[in-house]
């Protein structure tokens, strides 16, 4: 395949996300309805969302201890571009010019105690893109991250839902706060420079990783959110708004030679809205995203739309993000949940610039709630 090839697929062994994307965690089953979770909201990736969301916790008590996703390229739907790929440095470019390469895993345990919620998160991840025919730039992000994000939320007024009831109103202000070391870089590489060929010379991952430069950074984020939540009978409607990494989540990286500096975490204000229904036997959701309200973007850019349909054991997911489709499905036995699917994400700068296509993978065991 060639050590050009090699080196982005070493790197695809260490981290993932794409190169514009502010995120720092999200929810499998909310990516698989389009990203429009702001107001539906209601799994184990609350705080990546609005911390406002803790305050339709029902138990007193609930852990997910173990949960994992993997997420990479999804190759299935661009077969043809890799059949008989060229062993040549020139023509391993050709093809993979313009074609993001993405690839990751991360696992975010965690906790909710009542209206307080804790979680601990651990992601590597990578995204990486070859621009540029006539002189080839290779755009980094990879990015390994070690942190925990801790929220409240605080129900206003006298008008709450208690646990056993079927009907209401019930408004939430939340906090949330986040200590997020992250090891990486994020930049551009000249594919034929000295970087990039010192890098290829390396055998071993983390002396490949030196080689590119990464560097080491700090930061302290902070959320909040509001969300209003009207119940009656099996309906439930939710409005939420969420400010995120507020006045954004800015990395003190240490000193280096060459100024290197990891992704920062943008701010952003999202709206959100979603309406459900719960028949015992089936339920169904519908969502429903304005994104980044406080960033300069194509207002398609911005729209998330979702829907799911879920019974017993088994849930199906669909959406659309900024234009591009997702749809997956989860199997729910109560000691162990299983998602999977497909997702299409924009990593360029404007509506329907760069398409990357993703697939995941998501386990939990053992996740469980209690009554005190």
């Amino acid at each position: 395949m060639g050590k050009w090839v090699y080196l982005l697929i070493l790197l695809a062994t260490t981290s993932s996300w794409a190169i514009s994307n502010p995120y720092l965690l999200r929810s499998p089953r909310g990516l698989l309805m389009g990203d429009a979770f702001t107001a539906v909201n209601d799994d184990e990736f609350t705080l990546a969302y609005n911390p406002a969301s803790l305050g339709r916790h029902r138990s007193d008590f609930t852990i997910y201890p173990f949960n994992p996703t993997v997420s990479a390229t999804n190759v299935l739907s661009d077969l043809d571009r890799f059949k008989d790929f060229p062993s040549t440095p020139v023509g391993a470019a050709d093809v993979l010019m313009n074609y993001p390469v993405h690839a990751g895993a991360n696992i975010a345990p965690g906790f909710k105690l009542f209206n307080f919620g804790v979680t601990f998160l651990a992601n590597e991840q990578i995204d990486a893109v070859l621009k540029n025919k006539t002189h080839p730039m290779l755009d980094l992000d990879l990015r390994q991250d070690k942190g925990v994000m801790v929220g409240v939320a605080i129900p206003l007024g006298t008008s709450r839902i208690s646990k056993k009831a079927f009907s209401g109103s019930q408004t939430s202000l939340g906090i949330g706060a986040k200590y997020i070391k992250r090891t990486g870089v994020l930049d551009s590489y000249a594919l034929t420079g000295t970087t990039v060929l010192d890098a290829l010379g390396q055998n071993d991952v983390n002396d490949l990783m030196r080689s590119l430069g990464t560097v080491k950074g700090q930061a302290w984020g902070f959320d909040a959110g509001i969300e209003h939540m009207e119940r009656s009978g099996n309906s439930q409607f939710v409005v939420g708004l969420a400010a995120l990494d507020i006045s954004d989540t800015t990395f003190k990286v240490e000193s280096n030679p060459e100024k290197r500096k990891v992704a920062d975490i943008k701010s952003q204000f999202n709206l959100g809205m979603s309406f459900g229904q719960d028949y015992k036997v089936f339920h169904y959701i519908l969502s429903a995203d304005v994104r980044a309200l406080n960033q300069q973007q194509d207002f398609m850019q911005r729209v998330r739309l979702g829907a799911e349909l879920g019974f017993r054991v088994f849930s199906l997911m669909a959406g659309m993000n900024s234009g591009y489709y997702s749809y997956g499905a989860t199997v729910n036995l109560g000691f162990i949940k299983v998602t999977a699917g497909f997702y299409d994400q924009e990593i360029g700068s404007s509506y329907k610039q760069t398409k990357s296509r993703q697939a995941l993978l998501y386990l939990s065991l053992f996740d469980f709630s209690f009554d005190a």
